[in-house]
């Protein structure tokens, strides 16, 4: 694994590959950093490393190098010193080379630690998060027990509910049914009485039409009538206490009656004309009709009364509940 040299601006940390410029205070920057820092081209008498700040007095503190030499470049730039400056100068190339290894372990660690210490941080306010989603769903968990378990009882109710309406529907149509017979009823009643008493009152209250004078009608010819026979007379006799007549003993024979049946019935026979009921009201023949001679009396009939509905109270006592 190859490990390059990065640049040591902290805004940049870009890898060096190809050029860069180094200080004597071992330091080592990208060329464009360089510029911008004013390494390469000071804008002052005095320069300054970008990152430790120390004064580079000398041309030769700030120089730019190539990081991938050539051949010749690696064979003339050491050719010609003697072995102990060419070792000097190794090692103080090895010295630059570990710092920037160092210094790189340092970041490299610092950033692990920062990162750790961010993680930790982020770690416990994901617990907490854990912890305080944990409590809210328990919570939760709990309210929809308790709105699970009023939800059954209001199924309940309201099954409950839905039976005491059919109850309450079924006796509404019973009373209404009730209600509109028994209007059925006193509007029939009512109507007959109204109706009974229009009739009679139209009765009462209907003119009398008198004949006209002017207007004849032509009437049949007249049958000559004969003068009607009487009726037999017959005695009276004392009457109970319950309204029937008494007879004697002679008279239950019936020896006294049909005698005098038998002569009235000759007489009778005798005086009749041969349409004796054409022109007859039948008042007259009612009247000529022979009575009974015993009659029961007629049983007094109390009139009857309308028929009325009970009570509003008596009606919800029976039939409310």
């Amino acid at each position: 694994m190859d490990f390059y040299l990065r640049c040591n601006s902290l805004t940049c940390r870009a890898y060096l590959k190809e050029r860069a410029v180094v200080t004597t205070c071992s330091h080592i920057f990208c060329p464009g950093c360089a510029d911008g820092l004013g390494l390469s081209h000071p804008t002052s008498d005095n320069r300054h490393c970008p990152a430790c700040q120390t004064i580079l007095f000398n041309p030769d503190d700030a120089v730019s190098t190539i990081l991938n030499p050539t051949e010749d470049y690696k064979t003339s730039v050491l050719s010609g010193l003697d072995p102990s400056t060419i070792m000097e100068c190794a090692g103080r190339a090895l010295g630059f080379w570990a710092y920037q290894s160092t210094q790189e372990i340092l970041y490299q660690e610092f950033l692990g630690k920062s990162l750790t210490e961010k993680y930790t941080g982020l770690n416990t306010q994901m617990d907490k998060l854990i912890l305080n989603a944990n409590s809210e769903i328990s919570n939760l968990h709990s309210k929809l027990t308790d709105l699970q378990g009023s939800q059954e009882q209001l199924q309940k109710k309201n099954e409950e509910l839905v039976d005491m309406y059919r109850e309450k529907s079924k006796k509404l149509s019973q009373m209404t049914n009730l209600y509109n017979l028994l209007k059925t009823r006193a509007m029939r009643s009512r109507m007959e009485t109204a109706a009974f008493e229009s009739v009679s009152n139209t009765l009462n209250t209907a003119p009398r039409i008198a004949p006209a004078a002017s207007t004849t009608i032509p009437q049949p010819p007249r049958i000559p009538t004969l003068p009607l026979p009487r009726p037999p007379k017959t005695p009276s006799y004392p009457k109970s206490p319950d309204g029937i007549e008494q007879l004697h003993r002679h008279h239950r024979s019936g020896t006294v009656s049909s005698r005098r049946a038998g002569k009235n019935s000759s007489k009778v026979k005798m005086m009749q004309a041969p349409y004796p009921t054409l022109n007859r009201p039948k008042a007259q023949i009612a009247n000529t009709m022979p009575q009974h001679r015993t009659r029961l009396p007629r049983s007094t009939r109390l009139p009857t009364n309308l028929s009325q509905l009970p009570p509003e109270d008596v009606i919800m006592a029976r039939f409310g509940n």
